[in-house]
C-alpha cells in the first residue's frame, strides 16, 4: 500500500508577516499572564527559528541564561542566539552563540522580539533555564508551539485565504502542511535561495548543527571551516540573517 506523504510546507513572505503582526496583536490583547506569556514566548520562536534557519525541535533549545549574558554583553549592533549544545573546546561556551542583525531587510524584528521575551521572563523571575517556556518556567513542547501556530492561521484562512497557497483547501489540510517541526526552516531556506545568499554563508550559519552532532569530536565540514573560528565569522550569520 501507498504512503500519502505530506512534507511541512515553507510559507510566503506575506503569510509570515502576517503570522508575526497577528501574534504581536494577541500579545496586547492578552489578558491572563499564562496567554500573555504564551503569546510573547510564541513570536520570539518563530523570529529564531526563521531568522536562524531551525528546525522545531532545535528551536527549543533557545538558551535564557545564554540569551541575558549575551544581550548585556552586546553594544546594541547586534544580537547574540544561544541555543543550548553539547559543546566542547577552548571557548567553554555551554550555548552554541549564533550573532543576528536586529532588523531583518523584510522588517522582522530580531532585538525587539527578543528584548521583550527577556523583559518577560525577568518579570516572572526566570533567569535560567529554557526561554521557550511556558509562565511557570516549563518547557514548551513541539505540540505546545504547533496550537499556537495552528490558531493564528487558521483565523488568517477565515479572514484572508488569498494568503495561502492552492494546495491549502481546508484546515486540515493546513495543519498537515504547516508544523513547526520544518516550516519556519524550509521558509528561511527558500528566502536565502531567493535573495541568493551564498553558499558559503549558509554553510557557516548552520554549522554549529554539525558540531552538535560531532558531541565534541571533529565534524565533516570543509577543512577551511573546521579551522575558521566561528566567534569571528561575524559577517556571514549577518549577510544570512538580514536576507530574511
Amino acid at each position: 500500500m501507498g504512503q500519502d506523504w505530506r512534507p511541512n510546507q515553507a510559507m510566503s513572505q506575506e503569510l509570515l508577516h502576517e503570522v508575526l503582526k497577528v501574534a504581536g496583536l494577541r500579545i496586547l490583547d492578552a489578558v491572563t499572564p499564562r496567554e500573555h506569556n504564551r503569546c510573547i514566548v510564541f513570536h520570539a520562536y518563530v523570529v529564531v527559528t526563521y531568522v536562524v534557519s531551525l528546525r522545531g525541535s532545535e528551536g527549543l533549545l533557545l538558551d535564557l541564561v545564554g540569551l541575558i549574558r549575551q544581550w548585556e554583553k552586546g553594544d546594541g549592533s547586534c544580537v547574540v542566539v544561544a541555543l543550548l549544545g553539547k559543546i566542547k573546546g577552548k571557548h567553554h561556551e555551554r550555548c552554541h552563540l549564533l550573532p543576528s542583525v536586529t532588523v531583518t531587510q523584510s522588517g522582522v524584528k530580531v532585538a525587539e522580539s527578543l528584548e521583550r521575551l527577556i523583559a518577560s521572563k525577568g518579570r516572572n523571575g526566570f533567569h535560567d533555564g529554557p526561554a521557550i517556556s511556558d509562565e511557570k518556567g516549563e518547557a514548551y513542547s513541539s505540540r505546545a508551539i504547533d496550537d499556537c501556530l495552528h490558531e493564528i492561521l487558521e483565523d488568517l484562512f477565515d479572514e484572508k485565504p488569498t494568503l495561502f497557497p492552492p494546495n491549502i483547501g481546508d484546515k486540515e489540510e493546513l495543519k498537515k502542511r504547516f508544523q513547526a517541526f520544518r516550516t519556519f526552516r524550509r521558509t528561511s531556506d527558500t528566502q536565502a535561495v531567493e535573495m541568493k545568499v551564498a553558499q558559503d554563508d549558509i554553510d557557516v550559519v548552520n554549522r554549529w548543527k554539525s558540531i552538535e552532532k560531532a558531541k565534541g569530536l571533529r565534524s565533516s565540514r570543509p577543512m577551511r571551516q573546521h579551522y575558521a573560528d566561528v566567534s569571528l565569522l561575524l559577517k556571514p550569520f549577518l549577510r544570512y540573517m538580514w536576507a530574511m
